[in-house]
């Protein structure tokens, strides 16, 4: 004897691959608790819709809702029929896949059949070869010694030798230096008098008293 069982499952909404069996002659859908089908979703309202069985066939009914029932696309203002793969969609997130489902439950479930294994052969004893007669023994050809490649060595980068100026230029050159600007200071700060007597009195006016 052939059962219906009718059932959705959530496509696309809060919990999508959810299924809710449609068992009673009247199942509510809205965002109330109150409802057979609760769904938190601002688009459902608070009563939004019922399916209802009739005649072993299933109908979706609009209860008034604010964003609407559409069945495969189209909103309904009257009870629809149902049938196997049709998209019902509550408002605009919440979408829905209507399924009947038919199975016989006088059906007896027939057993596998049993797999043929082919026997497995007994285990023979072992059995010494007869007196006199010697099996050849596998030769392995003879080990040949690997010759030890020399390590390779280590070329130790040369070191570049800085050229520069010997210290000792370097003092001599600071110093000459100082000297230089200690007389240049002194000859520019050296009073007249001073110059006149370098000179001996060959500047214009020297001798200056």
């Amino acid at each position: 004897m052939a059962a219906p069982k009718f059932q959705v499952t959530m496509r696309s909404g809060p919990t999508p691959g959810k299924i809710y069996p449609i068992d009673l002659e009247d199942v509510r859908l809205g965002r109330d608790l109150s409802n057979n089908i609760s769904i938190s979703d601002p688009e459902v309202s608070r009563h939004h819709a019922r399916f209802f069985i009739q005649n072993d066939n299933v109908f979706v009914e609009d209860l008034g809702s604010t964003n609407g029932t559409f069945l495969n696309g189209e909103r309904i203002s009257t009870p629809q029929q149902l049938r196997s793969g049709d998209v019902v969609t509550f408002g605009e997130n919440i979408v829905m896949v209507y399924e009947k489902i038919v199975f016989d439950t006088d059906a007896t479930v027939v057993g596998a059949a049993p797999v043929y294994q082919e026997p497995t052969p007994a285990p023979q004893p072992y059995q010494a070869p007869p007196e006199g007669i010697s099996y050849p023994q596998p030769e392995f050809p003879a080990e040949v010694p690997m010759e030890r490649q020399p390590e390779p060595s280590v070329v130790q980068p040369e070191k570049t030798k800085k050229r520069g100026m010997p210290n000792w230029m370097l003092v001599l050159l600071i110093a000459i230096v100082v000297l230089v600007c200690v007389i240049a200071v002194t000859l520019y700060f050296m009073p007249a008098s001073w110059w006149c007597a370098i000179t001996f009195d060959m500047l214009a006016g020297c001798p200056i008293p």
